[in-house]
């Protein structure tokens, strides 16, 4: 009975945690879709380190974790965690693969100490492997409508799921990096308590050994999130970003959750598949019309709902105000298609719709012509929604690219 009331409780836990993640969460309160992911101080914590910067109060979701770490070990893994209550059911899928963990090395708490270290450097590596991440994802990616885009969110529940099938409990026991993080505080508290009947040299001796085990794995660690930031940080600029974008850090610092593809009230945001390079796969990026033909809407002026969301900092919070001054791309306007400048036709459609007033008209052969005011243009796309040109004559292009029209 006690096994049976225990999973129960797991299964309703589960339930809720999708529902949330689902976004089945007040219109008045969008940012309380992100709380599951927070819930993980790997995301939410771990994110404020990596970007020094104050993410709210929700923030704060994740400091309870790691208290409940230090007294009763990785409680919230074996009770709590949706993603390892499913992975523990798949694996019972495979009662011949049971003993099949041993063979595999445990990883979880390096990589805990590899996202913790990387977080400090300011590049964080491999975020995206928390599982309140990765269980978000998957139900994020169920929104209207459907599409076989947006399904990339959800790839690594399904890989995981498949891992636990072959090797039952690989993933809670071998690979979570939170529950990494969990065993290593819980590891530490113990030691501590024990310290205190130990000897004093003995108690000495093994802080030394430890801390000096933690820097040695630190150090490589550490180089790794200078190295790869230097070196393809700032592909994430290679795609158009959805608005509070930090650019730089864009790739390393998105979990992958799906929240702000979720929250977006157009459907513009989509998952990167490519864009900008192999290491911001399935990062959202804003799809509009040049990219997709049957998208008509924009990024409307007065909608930060998708900033809100954000567990990681990869995308700041801002207010309206903010918003307006804060550019995703930049519109370009290609002269050979464009019925003013090329068939000498009367249309500045794009000035009539730019929200920033950033298209002056100028006179050119006798007809009123349209340019990009680069300093007042923010990107957003209602200029390109509304193109009546076939091809359309302008596009938003991410901040990396030309900018001149």
């Amino acid at each position: 009975m006690k096994w049976l009331r225990r999973n129960i409780w797991r299964l309703l836990i589960a339930a809720a945690a999708a529902v949330l993640a689902l976004g089945y969460v007040p219109e008045s309160h969008p940012e309380l879709a992100s709380i599951l992911p927070r819930l993980s101080p790997i995301l939410s914590l771990f994110g404020a380190l990596a970007t020094r910067a104050w993410l709210g109060w929700l923030m704060l979701l994740g400091i309870p974790l790691l208290v409940l770490a230090a007294f009763k070990g990785r409680f919230f893994c074996w009770h709590l965690c949706p993603m390892g209550f499913l992975s523990e059911t798949a694996g019972k899928l495979n009662p011949w693969g049971k003993g099949l963990v041993r063979r595999v090395p445990m990883v979880n708490k390096a990589l805990a100490l590899v996202i913790a270290v990387t977080a400090a450097c300011g590049y964080p590596l491999l975020i995206w492997c928390d599982p309140l991440c990765i269980f978000n994802g998957f139900f994020a990616a169920w929104r209207e409508p459907l599409a076989i885009a947006s399904a990339g969110t959800g790839i690594g529940f399904v890989l995981v799921l498949l891992a636990s099938i072959a090797v039952p409990n690989i993933w809670c026991h071998r690979l979570c990096p939170l529950g990494g993080l969990q065993e290593t505080i819980a590891q530490l508290c113990r030691r501590k308590a024990k310290t205190a009947d130990d000897a004093p040299e003995q108690s000495a001796l093994s802080v030394v050994g430890a801390t000096r085990r933690t820097v040695l794995a630190a150090i490589p660690a550490a180089a790794a999130s200078i190295a790869v930031r230097h070196a393809i940080g700032a592909k994430g600029r290679d795609a158009i970003r959805p608005p509070g974008a930090d650019l730089e850090r864009f790739n390393a610092l998105c979990a992958r959750c799906g929240n702000c593809m979720k929250a977006c009230p157009y459907q513009l945001i989509q998952p990167d598949l490519g864009e900008s390079g192999i290491e911001g796969l399935f990062t959202p990026a804003l799809q509009l019309r040049s990219r997709n033909a049957d998208q008509e809407q924009y990024c409307f002026q007065d909608c930060v709902a998708c900033t809100q969301v954000c567990p990681t900092g990869a995308l700041r919070p801002l207010t309206v105000e903010q918003k307006h001054k804060t550019p995703i791309g930049i519109a370009v306007i290609d002269r050979k298609k464009c019925l003013a400048w090329e068939n000498h036709e009367y249309c500045v459609v794009c000035d009539e719709y730019c929200p920033y007033k950033a298209v002056k008209v100028v006179e050119h052969d006798g007809v009123s012509c349209p340019v990009i005011d680069e300093k007042k243009c923010r990107g957003c796309g209602a200029c390109e929604s509304n193109c009546p040109a076939d091809p359309i004559a302008i596009a938003v292009k991410p901040l990396s690219r030309p900018r001149s029209s």
